[in-house]
C-alpha cells in the first residue's frame, strides 16, 4: 500500500475550485483519466485531464459503500471537502472540483509533481528545514481546525510537495470517511496509520485537534531522526507503544529539539500544545 501512497505524491496547478456538476463514474464526466496512481481501502486515485481546461488533475474517486447510510456518509463527506475547497492557505491542496456521480463520490485536486514527504525523509532533511515543514504543516492544520475540520491521518505520504518547493496538505477527513462507513457496517476498525495516531485515536476515543499534534510530532521526530518514534511487530503492538512507552530520546546533536518533542508527543492530551497557535508560538532554544 505504501508504495500505492507515494505514487499519489507528484503535482502542482493551483486554480479556484468549480461548483459541483454531474458526472459518470466510468471516467467520471468531464475528465480524461490518463493513468491510476494509487488503490486503497477508501479510493482510487487517477491522474486525469480536465477537458474544459486542459489541466493535469488528480481525480480519487470513492468506492461505492452499502446502500444502508450511503447518503448521509457522501452528504458528510462533499459538505466537509466544499469547507476545505473554499480555504485558501498555501499548505492546503486546492480542491478543483467535487461531487457525487451515481453512488459514488469524487474529488479532482490539484496535482502535485514535487514528491512526497515519505521521499525527503528517506533523503534526509536538516533540522532546520525540518522545523520550517512542520511549521507549514502546523499552519495548514490551523486552517483546518478553523473550518471545523480534522485531518485525522497525517503521514509523510499526505503531505506533497509543489514544483515551488511549498508542501500541501492532502487527504484530509478519509480517515473519518472510512469511520463513517464503519458505522453502517459493523466494523469495529481503527482508522488511521498506526504509526502516526494519537494515542486516543489508536484506542477508538474521542479525538480533537490534539490528536492532529500528535500526528505531526511523529512527523517531525520522523523528519528529525529518519525513523518512527514506535515500530512493533503489529499494528496492535504499534498502537500500545503509543500509549504506554516513553517518548524516545533525540541524539544528542539534535537534543535542542527535545522539548518539543516532548510536547507534541505527551501521551496525555492536556500535556500537549493545546492547539496550533500555541505550538506556533514556541521557539528553540540556543543550539
Amino acid at each position: 500500500m505504501a508504495a500505492n501512497e507515494d505514487a499519489l505524491a507528484r503535482g502542482v496547478a493551483a486554480a479556484a475550485p468549480v461548483p459541483r456538476r454531474p458526472a459518470v463514474v466510468a471516467g467520471v464526466r468531464g475528465y480524461e483519466t490518463l493513468r491510476r496512481l494509487a488503490d486503497g481501502e477508501i479510493s482510487t486515485v487517477w491522474l486525469a485531464r480536465d477537458r474544459a481546461t486542459a489541466r493535469e488533475v488528480v481525480l480519487k474517486v470513492l468506492r461505492q459503500v452499502p446502500d444502508n447510510g450511503a447518503e448521509r456518509i457522501f452528504d458528510r463527506f462533499l459538505q466537509e471537502y466544499e469547507l476545505i475547497a473554499r480555504l485558501r492557505h498555501p499548505n492546503v491542496v486546492r480542491i478543483h472540483d467535487l461531487g457525487v456521480a451515481d453512488d459514488h463520490a469524487y474529488i479532482a485536486m490539484e496535482y502535485c509533481g514535487g514528491g512526497s514527504l515519505k521521499r525527503r525523509i528517506a533523503a534526509g532533511i536538516a533540522p532546520g528545514d525540518a522545523y520550517r515543514l512542520m511549521r507549514d504543516m502546523a499552519g495548514a492544520l490551523g486552517a483546518l481546525h478553523a473550518a471545523g475540520i480534522l485531518h485525522r491521518d497525517l503521514k509523510p505520504t499526505n503531505v506533497l510537495f509543489r514544483d515551488d518547493g511549498s508542501v500541501a496538505l492532502i487527504d484530509f477527513g478519509l480517515a473519518k470517511q472510512a469511520a463513517l462507513r464503519a458505522e453502517f457496517t459493523g466494523a469495529g476498525t481503527i482508522f488511521g496509520t498506526p504509526y502516526y495516531v494519537s494515542p486516543e485515536q489508536g484506542h477508538g476515543e474521542p479525538v480533537d485537534e490534539r490528536g492532529d499534534l500528535y500526528s505531526l510530532g511523529v512527523v517531525f521526530y520522523e523528519m528529525l531522526t529518519g525513523q518512527k518514534p514506535y515500530t512493533g511487530e503489529t499494528a496492535l503492538a504499534v498502537i500500545i507503544a503509543h500509549r504506554q512507552a516513553p517518548i524516545p530520546r533525540l541524539p544528542a546533536a539534535l537534543a535542542s529539539w527535545q522539548p518539543l518533542v516532548d510536547r507534541l508527543l505527551a501521551k496525555g492530551r492536556a500535556e500537549r500544545f493545546q492547539s496550533v497557535a500555541e505550538l506556533l508560538s514556541w521557539q528553540p532554544g540556543p543550539a
